[in-house]
């Protein structure tokens, strides 16, 4: 820069130097040496006219106190970083390296700066050094250029690279960039998640040793076409030697003057997992349409709007002669219409709306399951069930077995009901046949046995005339027990119900058995705690109950054994009233036979003992009669108990 010297104007402050021409007693000095010499022109009187029309200017001293600012700079200070009317608009650290860099002998950096007063601008600030005559370092100059658009144009580029970065960064795909050669020279940082390389560790390689294309279309690269192409199958191996699945796309990159082919930039997505799930969705798929066709039943699922979505061949061949309209698509009501029209279902043709219309609102509400006639004798069982988003699941059971057995059941429960009624029928009948004689035969067996009439002669005829009269009277007993069982089998066996003293009753049973127990040494007790309730019970039927299972008792049990008639009240208020016997028992498996209607346990018992077999089981039915049940617990060789147990409803309270 040429000498020049700096001239002092008016101070607007009192010992202060204006801004327009700042001189101090070194400046003025200085700008004294610097007019000194022959032939040299005195800038004092042009600067201000020359640097008026300059960018923002300024000169300061070694503190960074101005000496001297054009108009531009003026208008700017009150914008400018710091008391800029006053010193530089820079921070004193940062103007002393400056100073410090000129002095010695360096060109300074350019400093940039912003004005923020309604609009934001940025300047660059360049200093200088200002020099006299002799090359000495007198101050510092600084020119202040506009570079507000330089900074709105970075700006742009940093978020437009920043924008880049984050999606680059972001995106599931890896992003890389070729030169003509199709050799790497940009990988984004993505790859490092997806193949385990660095990024540094591709650039350079050629994409063709790091891609290998396996779709039909083959290499896009071979033609060199300089193609863009999208979402091309290939592999790539990880880091750690396992291969991955990737769509690869790119577009050539051209000179936007020249049209040269620069390379490919492009991306490539990993779609290993995606591909893996869909192969496991693909035999997931196959495994449950095969699981659907092996079962048994039919099986349709209907989306919300009621159209077939899938089926099973059985759930087809439900409907054999419309199984060609149930297709995906078509709706459950066309089907089922066509269904009826065609006789498929059994229903007569003057019903099928109204079956119909029935049919549609148990499917809008679907509740139960429910059986359905189809042509030919087949049954199916619909069920139908609503899902959680709508769709409907149907499944349809062929029941026509069933029904058939169901039918065969019911006509053989109809045949032996018939049996069992004339059976009872002819029991009855030839029981009242056979008393009508036996009446006549006890009578007058006992007439003879009395001697009523006169003496019989020989004694040996009165031990006859016994022997007649106890088998007559046997019979009776018999005659009248197949009469109670067929009353009972019929339902026709009453009671009559009165208060019953359980110690008469007990008493008169063990009374009316005594006799027999002491013939066969067999001793009886009685075990009736006092203050037992009366019980609402048929008296006559409650001793019979008692005789019979004495009379068993009695029978089965050896000389010298024992039996206890007990009875008490339970916890829950039932009545309990036991026979246990010290006999010769049942086995666990005969107990049910024994209380079958003429039961016999074996048949060297029923050779042994005398009886018909239907002592057990009409006690047993005079026992449900009254609404009680009975248990038999027995072991061979130990003896028998035969628990009743009486509803504590039977029970009469005080």
């Amino acid at each position: 820069m040429p000498p020049f010297e700096l001239e002092a104007g008016p101070s607007t402050e009192p010992g202060r130097p204006s801004l327009a021409g700042v001189s101090r007693s070194a400046a003025i000095d200085d700008r004294r040496r610097l007019s000194e010499g022959a032939g040299k022109v005195r800038l004092a009187t042009l600067l201000p006219a020359a640097v008026a029309e300059m960018a923002p200017f300024y000169i300061a001293d070694f503190a960074g106190d101005l000496l001297y600012a054009n108009d531009a700079f003026a208008r700017l200070a009150d914008r400018l970083p710091g008391n800029a009317r006053d010193a530089v608009p820079l921070a004193p650290s940062a103007f002393a390296e400056i100073v410090a860099g000129l002095k010695a002998g360096a060109m300074p950096a350019a400093c940039d700066i912003a004005t923020d007063e309604g609009q934001t601008m940025h300047w660059r600030v360049r200093h200088a050094g200002v020099f006299d005559g002799s090359g000495r370092l007198i101050a510092i100059s600084g020119t202040l250029l506009d570079i507000t658009d330089l900074v709105a144009a970075r700006f742009q580029m940093h978020v437009a690279q920043e924008r880049l970065d984050d999606l680059t960064r972001l995106a599931s795909d890896w992003v890389w960039e070729t030169d003509g050669a199709l050799v790497l020279t940009f990988v984004s940082s993505r790859v490092r998640e997806v193949l385990g390389f660095q990024p540094i560790e591709l650039i350079g390689r050629s994409l063709r040793n790091v891609v290998h294309f396996t779709g039909a279309s083959g290499d896009p690269f071979e033609a060199l076409a300089h193609k863009p192409f999208r979402d091309l199958a290939a592999t790539m191996v990880h880091r750690d030697g396992t291969p991955r699945l990737f769509q690869v796309s790119a577009l050539p990159v051209f000179a936007a003057t020249s049209g040269e082919f620069l390379g490919f930039r492009g991306t490539a997505r990993d779609v290993t997992e995606q591909t893996e799930s869909s192969a496991r969705a693909a035999r997931l798929q196959n495994q449950l349409t095969q699981a659907i066709e092996s079962i048994s039943e039919g099986f349709a699922l209907f989306d919300p709007e009621d159209r077939l979505v899938l089926c099973n061949e059985k759930f087809r061949l439900s409907f054999t002669r419309v199984a060609d309209q149930i297709v995906p698509g078509s709706r459950f009501e066309d089907f089922i219409r066509a269904a009826l029209e065609a006789g498929e279902i059994a229903v007569p043709p003057g019903e099928r709306e109204a079956w119909l219309a029935n049919r549609l609102r148990m499917r809008a509400e679907p509740r139960t399951s429910f059986e359905v006639a189809l042509s030919g004798k087949r049954w199916i069982k619909v069920s139908d069930h609503r899902t959680a988003d709508g769709s409907m699941v149907g499944v349809r059971t062929d029941i026509s077995d069933l029904k058939a057995r169901e039918e065969a059941l019911f006509a053989a429960k109809e045949a032996a009901e018939i049996a069992s009624r004339s059976k009872s029928d002819f029991l009855a009948n030839i029981s009242h046949e056979l008393r009508t004689p036996l009446n006549a035969i006890i009578g007058f067996s006992e007439i003879m046995r009395e001697e009523l009439f006169g003496p019989l002669g020989s004694p040996q005829y009165r031990e006859y005339i016994g022997d007649v009269f106890d088998s007559a009277q046997h019979l009776l007993k018999v005659i009248n027990d197949i009469l109670d069982i067929a009353k009972a089998e019929a339902g026709k066996l009453d009671l009559v119900e009165d208060d019953v003293d359980i110690y008469r009753v007990v008493g008169a049973a063990t009374r009316l058995i005594h006799e027999r127990a002491q013939r066969g040494d067999v001793a009886i007790r009685m075990r009736l705690p006092p203050g037992l309730p009366a019980l609402a019970a048929d008296e006559r039927k409650l001793k019979q109950i008692l005789l019979n299972l004495l009379t068993n008792a009695v029978k089965f049990t050896p000389p010298g054994g024992a039996i206890e008639v007990a009875g008490r009240l339970a916890e829950t208020g039932d009545f309990l009233l036991t026979v246990t016997d010290t006999g010769i028992g049942i086995a666990a498996d005969d107990i049910a036979t024994a209380l079958a209607s003429f039961g016999q346990v074996d048949s060297k018992l029923a050779r042994k003992y005398e009886g018909t077999g239907l002592g057990l089981p009409l006690t047993n039915a005079m026992v449900q009669l009254h609404g009680g049940e009975m248990t038999i617990e027995s072991e061979v060789g130990k003896g028998t108990t035969v628990t009743i147990r009486l509803p504590a409803s039977r029970v009469c309270r005080a």
